[in-house]
């Protein structure tokens, strides 16, 4: 928590040092609000296509009905905006599990494996970039390419976990053993990868592999179509190759510790990002604070209205958080999958 203050402190002080705060206030106060009313719909519609893709990734051992799914997105969505540590991911996981019945466990699987068809998603992106913009600096080329190979390797490694689970198991169960000063059994990293495991069932499927895919892409699409519209309202040419870095930048600039609600560091990473494209780096700045504004802002409506109408409250978030030291991990794996 106190690294990651301190690195948001570092990251507003450094684009302090870049733009002068009037200039910034200057681009904010033309912007056009049609394309901020654009901003907040795109997010509302990303929320809901990945709240479509998180039930297909529990079949096909459950069906988790949409409502569920979409409250408890919009929850941990807004309780990662204020608690440290992304922790809304557990929040989410605890709640929809104590609620479907689900094992605490297979729904992280679910979320982990979510987030790895988010990476393929931005390799592809980071693909096309690099294939697009042949004057990148040589230095971006090749951390991008050495990203994609990470993103594909990890990917393999979940699709063989998934499809040839038995022997992939074993070879863990080799690697724990071969750790050195007993961490792999430490860590339990069979134990770890078998529960992982229980989330990847729904990759055993080729029609479920399209679903995936499918939302993916449309996920995505949306994101892509609110970064447009932050670059529309603020003036600024949305060409593909700065529309593209400033998607892959800000979404793996989220492994940089920051504080909650990803202040300052996506700031940061944003406006470089355009500026690297000879934007302007007032309007780059700018771009950076609206669409974080107004792309949180619509986060947290939803958050909010979601502990209302599923009535959940505040005290629920900090319950979901601890409930795994208490043990409570785990609701009756055996109960039938909610219609």
């Amino acid at each position: 928590m106190l690294v990651g203050c301190a690195v948001s402190v570092l990251a507003v002080y450094l684009l302090l040092q870049q733009v002068r705060p009037e200039a910034v206030a200057e681009a904010i106060s033309h912007a056009n609000p049609r394309f901020l009313v654009v901003l907040c719909v795109t997010v509302v519609l990303s929320l809901i296509t990945r709240a479509a893709r998180w039930q297909v990734l529990f079949l096909p051992r459950y069906r988790v009905p949409f409502r569920p799914a979409l409250a408890t997105l919009s929850i941990s969505y807004m309780a990662s905006t204020f608690l440290p540590l992304r922790a809304g991911e557990l929040v989410r996981a605890v709640l929809l599990g104590r609620q479907e019945s689900i094992a605490v466990p297979s729904v992280i699987g679910t979320i982990l494996l979510e987030k790895l068809f988010d990476f393929l998603a931005l390799g592809v992106m980071l693909g096309i970039l690099i294939a697009i913009t042949p004057d990148l600096p040589v230095l971006a080329q090749i951390g991008g390419a050495t990203i994609l190979t990470v993103i594909l390797a990890g990917f393999g490694f979940v699709v063989a976990l998934a499809i040839w689970r038995a022997p992939t198991l074993a070879a863990i169960k080799i690697v724990e053993d071969l750790v050195p000063f007993q961490l792999g059994h430490r860590f339990k990293l069979e134990k770890a990868a078998r529960d992982f495991a229980e989330g990847t069932d729904s990759l055993q499927s080729g029609e479920l592999w399209v679903r995936l895919l499918f939302w993916t892409g449309v996920t995505w699409l949306c994101s892509l179509g609110s970064m447009w519209a932050g670059m529309q309202a603020v003036g600024i040419t949305p060409l593909w190759g700065p529309l593209l870095f400033v998607v892959v930048v800000t979404s793996t600039g989220q492994a940089v510790p920051s504080s909650p609600g990803y202040v300052g560091v996506y700031h940061f990473l944003a406006t470089q990002a355009l500026v690297a494209f000879g934007i302007p780096e007032a309007s780059a700045a700018a771009f950076a604070v609206l669409t974080h504004a107004f792309s949180y802002g619509t986060l947290v409506i939803a958050g909010l209205i979601a502990l209302w109408t599923g009535g959940y409250s505040l005290s629920d978030l900090f319950a979901g958080m601890r409930l795994p030291a208490r043990g409570g991990l785990s609701p009756n794996p055996q109960s039938p999958p909610s219609a």
